[in-house]
């Protein structure tokens, strides 16, 4: 198969197998499935709004068993509430819109946890995501099953559909083993004694020579992102006012977590655009986090680890 890197332009042949694991679009590449959307919506609310809540609350939502709003506190004073489990046919998967009657509803079931009442204007960012849900006749999203479904067709890719974030390790794990399975190879998976890059016990976190902050996002690995910060006096400076992600940050997905684009810095890398505010001031910084990048490492399409000092 011959592949083109649309960024460089170069041409690689390519020999494998190929996996189906396109999330909401799986049923585009795999004849006789059929997939839902449901449409999870998040707010973004300061924290001094509900009184600086310092454990995550729940609260039922009326009329529907088993259903809860959270509210989850966040770094830099933050409080993020979700979430709603919508049908989205036709809805932009890439980027789906907050509609108006899901901000209502979370505001609404909310506010029925707290003391004071919350409000539009309470509301400093939203997002929204789509759950790839295998389809199931009647009821709403909320009663089809998150369990995912592996497809092994002979002659065809593997398909891996349905499922959840929070199992998306096994998930990788049965797609691979199958293709694995095709290949000839009875190696058992290692998935479930490989930690991420990063983890460790609590014990040990406590222990790594970097700010708490930086430890509760990158882990181990946060004396690389503190070395960073050491190099120019810039990259050691808050990104925005009020929050804790400094600019060292942003240079550091570029050089280890293969960040391309400002927009990757801050919607995916840092989720420093997770509130509306502060998304300019942000852009602005992964530009210059991607020039400083580029003219101290070169070029930035072939991204490597960093090495420890």
């Amino acid at each position: 198969m011959q592949l083109t890197d649309l960024l460089t332009g170069q041409t690689l042949t390519a020999r494998g197998m190929v996996v189906n694991a396109t999330g909401v679009w799986a049923a585009d590449h795999a004849p006789g499935l059929a997939m839902t959307a449901s449409r999870g919506s998040h707010l973004v609310v300061r924290a001094a709004s509900l009184g600086w809540p310092r454990a995550v609350v729940s609260t039922a939502v009326p009329g529907h068993f088993g259903r809860f709003v959270f509210a989850i506190p966040h770094a830099d004073g933050l409080v993020h509430i979700g979430l709603t489990d919508e049908p989205a046919p036709g809805v932009d998967g890439i980027a789906p819109a907050v509609p108006d009657a899901d901000e209502t509803f979370l505001l609404e079931t909310m506010s029925r946890a707290f003391a004071r009442r919350l409000t539009p204007a309470d509301v400093v960012g939203r997002y929204a995501g789509l759950r790839p849900l295998v389809s199931a006749a009647g009821g709403g999203t909320a009663d089809i099953s998150r369990r995912h479904l592996l497809i092994t067709p002979d002659g065809g890719p593997v398909t891996i559909a349905g499922g959840k974030l929070t199992t998306y390790r096994v998930m990788a794990r049965d797609a691979v083993d199958a293709v694995a399975r095709r290949l000839g190879s009875a190696a058992p998976s290692r998935t479930a004694d490989l930690p991420l890059l990063g983890a460790a016990s609590a014990a040990k976190l406590r222990s790594v020579a970097a700010p708490p902050e930086l430890v509760r996002r990158y882990g181990t690995l946060a004396p690389d992102v503190q070395a960073l910060a050491a190099l120019d006096p810039w990259l050691a400076e808050p990104v925005v006012p009020g929050r804790s992600t400094i600019a060292a940050e942003l240079v550091y997905g570029v050089l280890a977590e293969g960040a391309l684009t400002a927009e990757d810095l801050v919607e995916r890398r840092t989720r420093l655009s997770l509130v509306d505010a502060d998304r300019a001031v942000a852009l602005a910084a992964a530009h210059r986090a991607l020039d400083w990048a580029a003219s101290t490492h070169g070029r930035l399409c072939a991204p490597r680890p960093l090495a420890r000092p």
